[in-house]
């Protein structure tokens, strides 16, 4: 199929535009830039078509014969909408809706990317796809809008759309301003870890949820909402356990009790029921063996993980450990 992927710069549009290159698809990357310096490292990608679009501004121009769109561009830190609430919110349903509009005038269906936060996350729960909807930061708002927008087109123009909801992903080329390649880079550098201690998180290494991604697009049901998850939750304690023997030299850990902003809940775990049931997906790769490959690509590309390096030294008390402050252009405090 020829397909194309926004936010193809980003981790998940990076990685899933190599999977399914090698499964014989032709892809067609399109995101506003390659801040991240991603895209520049692999060379089966830059025989890919680039086009270079704000998806919240720009007309959107696509190769004709599109068969597919997987809409994953989004400002997906949940900390960076804290402090940027309506910059977030605007980006995020503004390119949402320009490309439903888009694949509604030259019918071509739609793969939406929406996240797991839109349920919030309660102590104690598992959430499932028939949960409600109870965001908690402007990010999982704009996600909740999103979700409707793509309803909303379905029902006015029948424009087929699946949506899936994606868990807390690691693996290869994630930004260190998240859990996992944060310490992964502090580890590099011989920092102590930094953990937040009481929070609990599903996580889900990024290969399985590529294989989930696929699978959806090639035999999901329109309409549908997929999970893409492991049902597990662990603590970012946990994480921090896992993490410290991979390097002898780590000799401390800072755990933190409390995340720095009100914008997430206390725990977020959910269930893929009907993915599995109706797909027969599940994870593949387990946390601790996710953790030591992503571990050991991140000791391959010290290079790459360095150029950011600013963020990661620095203390998630303050805003300027989001590389996403920089990348826009929002003075740090």
């Amino acid at each position: 199929m020829n397909i194309v992927i926004t936010g193809a710069s980003g981790f998940v549009g990076f990685n899933l535009s190599q999977y399914l290159a090698q499964k014989g698809h032709r892809i067609t990357l399109l995101d506003r830039d390659d801040y991240c310096q991603r895209l520049v490292h692999i060379s089966p990608l830059h025989e890919m078509p680039f086009i270079c679009c704000d998806l919240a501004s720009d007309r959107i121009h696509l190769p004709p014969g599109t068969d597919y769109i997987i809409h994953l561009a989004a400002m997906p830190h949940v900390d960076y909408s804290y402090h940027q609430p309506g910059e977030v919110f605007r980006n995020n349903t503004l390119s949402t809706q320009s490309i439903l509009q888009y694949a509604t005038e030259h019918h071509i269906p739609v793969l939406l990317a929406s996240s797991v936060e839109v349920y919030g996350g309660d102590w104690g729960r598992v959430y499932h796809e028939s949960d409600p909807y109870a965001p908690v930061s402007p990010y999982s708002a704009s996600k909740v809008a999103c979700e409707m927008l793509a309803h909303s087109y379905a029902q006015c123009y029948q424009l087929p759309v699946k949506i899936f909801r994606l868990t807390n992903l690691y693996g290869p080329w994630q930004l260190p301003d998240r859990i996992i390649p944060r310490n992964f880079g502090r580890m590099l550098d011989g920092l102590p870890l930094d953990i937040q201690g009481s929070a609990v998180r599903d996580f889900l290494y990024v290969d399985d949820a590529l294989r989930a991604i696929e699978q959806i697009m090639l035999k999901g049901k329109d309409g549908q909402v997929y999970n893409i998850s492991t049902g597990l939750g662990t603590t970012m304690q946990e994480i921090g356990e896992i993490l410290k023997p991979m390097d002898r030299s780590v000799a401390a850990v800072e755990i933190r009790e409390q995340e720095p902003t009100q914008s997430r809940g206390s725990s977020l775990v959910v269930h893929s029921g009907r993915l599995r049931a109706e797909l027969g997906w599940l994870p593949q790769t387990t946390l601790e063996k996710g953790l030591e490959k992503t571990f050991r690509w991140y000791q391959e590309h010290p290079e790459w993980v360095r150029q950011f390096s600013r963020e990661y030294h620095t203390t998630r008390e303050t805003r300027s450990f989001i590389i996403d402050m920089a990348r826009y252009a929002v003075p740090a405090v």
